[in-house]
């Protein structure tokens, strides 16, 4: 291989492994986002279970 043609296939392999290292950075910075979603929305639930349950004996009070 002349001199030139290593140049293009080491160019070739830094941009590959510089796409490959963004593509795993993106599945990371997802995969974080989606914990963080879940965990938002587990608070969420708990919160509007503790509305409910706070709610209850107000409902009663108007009820009476």
């Amino acid at each position: 291989m002349s001199g030139g043609a290593q140049y293009v296939v080491a160019a070739y392999a830094v941009i590959w492994f510089l796409v490959l290292a963004y593509v795993v950075m993106l599945g990371a910075r997802t995969a974080r986002v989606g914990r963080q979603v879940e965990a938002i929305m587990r608070m969420l639930d708990r919160r509007e279970a503790q509305g409910d349950a706070d709610a209850a004996p107000e409902k009663a009070e108007e009820r009476a």
